[in-house]
């Protein structure tokens, strides 16, 4: 249970975005977040998949009990996470507008929704790593401690996201309309 609660945690930062932004920023800002989850999903979606595979390798030497064989594996499975992090950030930074065009985004929302990827494929090496050590814990039996991590940084997550939304608007705020309060 706490796997499947790992996974479906990591695919609903998006809808906490999504929910954040709706509430706080707007209409357009809500279309530009909500136009990127087909591409986010695609992203996390691999990078679960190559956890999954990472599992495989991990338990397999585990199983066998061969620590050094585990250390091996522990050690590449790490490496080639950031590598391969690394390569979706540089591939999604290359076909953002592509991508964002190829799903028929509206014109009015690519800026915005371009600034939301850019974001998010920041992220794509530290994801990529978080799943490499989720497929760890989870092979040597511990399915709690990546729950836990998921859960705080989803957290994390939703505060960053009222914090900016809350920066964004009061740097929009007009108060030259209200001067004669001042």
């Amino acid at each position: 249970l706490p796997l499947i609660a790992t996974n479906l945690l990591q695919v609903m930062f998006n809808m906490a975005d999504v929910a954040v932004v709706g509430q706080f920023a707007g209409p357009l800002a809500l279309g530009a977040v909500g136009s990127t989850t087909m591409i986010n999903s695609l992203f996390v979606g691999m990078l679960i998949g190559f956890g999954g595979g990472i599992n495989v390798v991990i338990a397999f030497h585990y199983g066998t009990k061969n620590s050094k064989n585990i250390v091996e594996a522990v050690h590449s499975a790490f490496l080639v996470s950031l590598i391969i992090g690394a390569i979706f950030f540089i591939c999604g930074e290359l076909s953002l507008k592509p991508l964002l065009l190829m799903l028929q985004t509206k014109p009015e929302l690519i800026e915005d929704a371009t600034l939301y990827l850019r974001i998010l494929f920041l992220g794509l090496p530290a994801l990529a790593v978080y799943n490499c050590g989720n497929a760890i814990y989870s092979a040597s039996g511990n399915t709690r401690k990546p729950l836990i991590f998921l859960a705080i940084s989803g957290v994390i997550n939703v505060i960053l996201n009222l914090f900016l939304n809350n920066i964004k608007a009061f740097r929009q705020f007009d108060l030259h309309q209200y001067q004669f309060f001042l």
